[in-house]
């Protein structure tokens, strides 16, 4: 967005800060007083963000992010999740899902558009002329092995056990290793531990893991989510990461069309002490 456009978002503030919070439509930012100066700091850093983490389901469309875009002052990128069981099931599906996106514009300019990778094979499914059409890949570890049932195995779910968390730890760095060789943008969600086991946060994600991980990651110029609502990754990893030279983007993950609170973003701005130079551009996919 060029400087114009910028300042022209921001100048919407004012008149949204008088507006009735009850006549707000849900998908738009609160626009309370200390959103307003949340954002003013923001602008008097040089930094403009980039939600690289749409959703277009439950209620959000394309339209609905580039709205939000020129109300806020914060950029909006959106994506869907493609993969045998995801909604992009197929090429077919995901090139509509790219023309239609395209159609949306704020500040006379369509949106960045990606997808979130489940399928480990997915950069094979892909047609190469659609994958040249997308604007980033997101990816996280979240999924790795399978079930009873023969199905992938969501680690986020409450019933994953981990018997032997140490021996599970090192088959699953090594998956987050894997996952970065992959031709993706955008790791979410870094460092993240099923909630069987996020009390070993410290045991399992050792300073040598983490040190790999971001090493890894700044080789392969995929930039490191910081999340609104996550607890991953933890401030240690993200004061490494800072010192190591990683680019950070930034991301919402949300499941319909109400905006979520963005105070984990701004903390972590704060804590890093943020400049323009650390904020990502995630880089388009090759192979």
């Amino acid at each position: 967005m060029n400087t114009p456009a910028i300042l022209s978002a921001f100048a919407l503030l004012p008149a949204l800060l008088c507006a009735d919070p009850a006549d707000l439509p849900v998908y738009l930012y609160p626009h309370a007083a200390a959103f307003h100066d949340k954002i003013d700091g923001l602008k008097a850093r040089g930094l403009t963000l980039t939600d690289y983490h749409i959703h277009i389901r439950g209620g959000m469309t394309p339209e609905k992010a580039a709205e939000r875009q020129e109300k806020s002052g914060i950029r909006s990128a959106v994506l869907e999740n493609v993969g045998r069981e995801w909604p992009l099931s197929n090429n077919v599906v995901l090139a509509t899902f790219i023309d239609t996106c395209s159609k949306a514009r704020a500040a006379g300019r369509r949106l960045p558009i990606g997808i979130q990778v489940n399928d480990r094979d997915w950069y094979k499914q892909i047609d190469p002329p659609l994958l040249k059409r997308l604007d980033f890949v997101l990816a996280d570890t979240m999924i790795m092995g399978v079930n009873a049932e023969g199905k992938p195995r969501h680690l986020w779910l409450s019933d994953v056990v981990i018997d032997d968390p140490e021996a599970w730890m090192k088959q699953y760095f090594a998956h987050n290793m894997r996952i970065l060789d992959e031709p993706v943008s955008i790791l979410a969600n870094p460092t993240y531990l099923p909630p069987c086991i996020s009390n070993r946060y410290e045991q399992l994600w050792t300073e040598t893991r983490m040190r790999r991980l971001i090493a890894k990651a700044v080789e392969k110029s995929v930039a490191l989510e910081i999340q609104a609502g996550s607890a991953y990754p933890k401030p240690a990893f993200l004061k490494l990461a800072k010192s190591m030279g990683a680019k950070f983007s930034f991301g919402t993950n949300n499941h319909d069309d109400k905006v979520k609170d963005l105070s984990r973003w701004f903390e972590a701005i704060d804590l890093l002490d943020l400049k323009p130079a650390d904020l990502a551009t995630p880089k388009k996919p090759t192979l």
